[in-house]
């Protein structure tokens, strides 16, 4: 399919975000198999693109790279780009459209959806100044103030009464996952996606650099970025007691009562929340164990940026985010005795 432009290299992008698009629609079922979709616009339209046209050249340029899912949280956003910019050109855009735009998003979605949403815009807007189809990014200094959120880590007192639940006889086939994702601090994914290749020879030590997705296949970290440290010693006798003779590298560490991956949603819902009613703790889903680890590590008197290496965070994000209190509130002293 020819597009019907001159070579150069704004052009050979376009045919580059063409492909990506045809790949994103196989990969998510909407491939138009008349090719209508796809066939080139004319002179006219590639010059004068419109802000739904750059933002969907900007997803099929990252359409490869793309979990399923994110695919879909793009679709839905685009939605909002064509109720809100309808047809109109990219020469609309200025930092001041921009700024009205973000507060259109805030009446209809959260703030902390409207900062991801506001992200995308300026990611896509940068994509388009590399390649020379914008000549500057409106969206760099527009900003949403996301109010912070109480952190509810779970003291070590409720760590210790969550453990002592998954000795339930209904629940004990989940202790040891419980007990490495309040230990290690890692994504649950990275947990159930866990191979014995991943572990050195002694349980010793551990590298994290996959994870398993509900797309239900392995796929890398969150990040993309892989790391490695050392494990506690009870989390080294847990893993080599639970190692079985015979195993492959390639065997999962843990797995669901049927011998298959653990799906987090059916873990957070029949064993969990299970858990976590024996052990009278107020819910809070799988995810807050990492929110702990980080809490616990610091509150013990491991360095910020020790705990950042293990869990992946950077520290902005660490301290933003993650660490909380896990000794209650903090009580002032006495202005006088």
């Amino acid at each position: 399919m020819a597009l019907g432009m001159p070579d150069s290299s704004v052009n050979r992008q376009i045919a580059q975000t063409k492909a990506g698009a045809i790949y994103g629609d196989l990969m998510s079922g909407n491939f138009d198999p008349t090719l209508d979709k796809y066939k080139p616009q004319s002179a006219e339209a590639a010059i004068a693109l419109s802000v739904c046209d750059l933002f969907q050249r900007w997803v099929d340029f990252k359409a490869s790279s793309l979990e399923v899912r994110s695919l879909e949280k793009f679709t839905g956003f685009q939605n909002h780009l064509a109720e809100y910019f309808k047809k109109r050109s990219l020469e609309v855009v200025s930092e001041e459209e921009a700024i009205r735009f973000r507060d259109w998003l805030l009446k209809r979605n959260s703030p902390l959806s409207t900062r991801e949403r506001v992200g995308w815009m300026r990611s896509c807007w940068h994509w388009a100044l590399k390649r020379k189809l914008v000549a500057e990014n409106p969206w760099t200094d527009v900003k949403v103030k996301v109010p912070p959120k109480q952190k509810q880590p779970f003291t070590r007192d409720e760590i210790r009464r969550i453990l002592a639940a998954f000795e339930s006889p209904e629940l004990l086939h989940y202790r040891d996952f419980a007990e490495f994702l309040l230990a290690v601090g890692c994504r649950p994914g990275e947990a159930i996606g866990l191979r014995w290749r991943h572990l050195s020879p002694d349980c010793s030590s551990i590298w994290i650099g996959e994870s398993w997705g509900r797309e239900k296949r392995q796929k890398p970290t969150k990040t993309g970025k892989a790391r490695g440290f050392e494990l506690s010693q009870r989390m080294q006798k847990m893993l080599e007691s639970r190692r079985p003779e015979g195993f492959k590298l390639d065997d999962l560490v843990f797995t669901s009562v049927e011998g298959k991956p653990i799906d987090d949603k059916n873990f957070s819902k029949r064993y969990w929340k299970k858990a976590l009613s024996i052990a009278g703790v107020p819910y809070r889903r799988p995810y807050n164990s990492r929110h702990s680890f980080v809490s616990v590590a610091v509150d013990q008197g491991v360095h910020p940026g020790d705990v950042s290496e293990v869990t992946g965070h950077s520290l902005e994000t660490l301290y933003r985010d993650y660490l909380g209190s896990v000794r209650g509130k903090v009580k002032l002293p006495e202005l006088e005795e």
